[in-house]
C-alpha cells in the first residue's frame, strides 16, 4: 500500500512540474519584452515578411506563420516541404521526420489551400533557412507533423 502512495506522489510531481505549457505571443509583444520570454517555452506569431527581415532574431525560436502556399512536393522525396509566399517573399517549411514518402494529411492541406487560394498556418522551429514543422493547419484540418505513420 505504501508503494501506491509513492507512485501517486511521483506521478503528481511529474504532472505538475514536467508539463509546461507553451506561451503564445505576437511578434510585437515579444520584441518589446524579450527578457521576459527568455528561458520560457514561447510560440511567436509573426508575419512572413518580419521573419525574413529579422531572421537572426527569430532563428532557433518556435514561430507561427500564416501565408498562402505557392509550392509543395507532390512526389516521394527524402525531405518533404512546401513554400509559403506573401508579397513576393518566400519561406520554406519542411519536415525532417518524413523519409521517402509524402505525408498524406500534410499533402491534403497543401492541395486544399492552394486550390482555394487560402492561407496555411505553419508552426515549428525556425532553422536551416526555413521552418522545421511541428504543425500544419488550414481551416478545420490540423496535422501534427511530428507523428510519422508506420
Amino acid at each position: 500500500m505504501v508503494r501506491y502512495y509513492y507512485v501517486m506522489a511521483l506521478f503528481s510531481i511529474v504532472v505538475l512540474f514536467g508539463c509546461s505549457r507553451m506561451i503564445r505571443v505576437d511578434a510585437k509583444s515579444y520584441l518589446q519584452n524579450q527578457a521576459f520570454y527568455e528561458g520560457k517555452k514561447t510560440l511567436i506569431a509573426v508575419d512572413l515578411g518580419d521573419v525574413l527581415e529579422q531572421y537572426e532574431l527569430f532563428q532557433g525560436k518556435h514561430i507561427e506563420v500564416t501565408a498562402p502556399v505557392t509550392y509543395f512536393e507532390k512526389k516521394d522525396s527524402p525531405g518533404w516541404f512546401l513554400t509559403l509566399e506573401q508579397n513576393g517573399k518566400k519561406l520554406r517549411c519542411y519536415e525532417d521526420d518524413y523519409r521517402h514518402f509524402v505525408p498524406q494529411n500534410a499533402l491534403h492541406i497543401a492541395r486544399w489551400a492552394k486550390r482555394e487560394g487560402g492561407e496555411v498556418t505553419a508552426r515549428g522551429k525556425l532553422k536551416h533557412g526555413g521552418i522545421e514543422l511541428n504543425q500544419l493547419s488550414y481551416k478545420t484540418l490540423v496535422v501534427n507533423t511530428n507523428i510519422v505513420p508506420p
